[in-house]
């Protein structure tokens, strides 16, 4: 290659390096805004972001993403986070719930689920063969959502009657929080949400366990009890 070539090849690189350095700079026209392609996370607007929304979200995956189940773990933990520090002035957004009607279901729902020896008598214990069923439903639910299956309603009203036959002054009500899902309103003004609760564990996430839910409303109401 001759002299003359070699020069301008240099001079071609130099101008080259020097415009990369103006850009890095700032100079120069930025760089046009990202398009955001994603699909709807499913998240509203036009209102605040209520624990039911976040127990819905699902991100689109790509090829260096997240891990989804700790995505899925954070979002659950999230959403129960929101439950608990949820404003709950009971005479302000509370509404008289369906107690008899919700109870009814409960129970017509506990007599028809014999499961061998064991019965579904209402007792604290009896939480744990709720939980099996819902995870054998969750197995051959065949795309069936938590909200098309009314067996996961009644066994989440069942463990909602428990926690209301276990705590004096617990019963059935409605809270704006939780949308149109009949909740137990505790005699200290928290409010659990033990159908929610069951449904979550029906779409498959093991970390809504309802007999840790049981176990935890019980503690807080003893312990809210106690401080009275």
């Amino acid at each position: 290659m001759s002299h003359p070539m070699m020069w301008v090849f240099a001079v071609l690189i130099v101008l080259a390096m020097g415009g990369v350095a103006m850009l890095a700079a700032g100079h120069g026209e930025p760089m046009a805004p990202a398009y955001d392609d994603r699909p709807d996370a499913l998240v509203p607007a036009h209102r605040p972001v209520s624990p039911a929304d976040l127990r819905k979200v699902r991100f689109s995956l790509t090829f260096r993403g997240y891990r989804m189940a700790e995505v899925d773990a954070l979002l659950a933990r999230l959403a129960g986070q929101l439950e608990d520090a949820a404003p709950l002035a009971r005479e302000a957004e509370a509404v008289p719930g369906p107690a008899a009607e919700v109870r009814r279901i409960a129970e017509q729902w506990a007599a028809g689920h014999p499961i061998g020896s064991d019965i579904l008598d209402f007792s604290t214990d009896s939480v744990d063969q709720v939980e099996s069923l819902l995870d054998q439903w969750s197995l051959k639910r065949e795309g069936r959502s938590a909200e098309e299956n009314d067996e996961v309603w009644a066994a989440g009203a069942y463990v909602g009657e428990i926690l209301v036959r276990a705590v004096p002054g617990a019963d059935w009500g409605r809270h704006s929080v939780f949308g149109d899902l009949p909740v137990v309103a505790m005699p200290s003004g928290r409010f659990e949400n033990p159908i929610g609760k069951a449904m979550s564990r029906y779409e498959g996430d093991e970390s809504d366990s309802i007999a840790f839910f049981l176990q935890a409303a019980l503690a807080a109401a003893d312990a809210d009890a106690g401080s009275r």
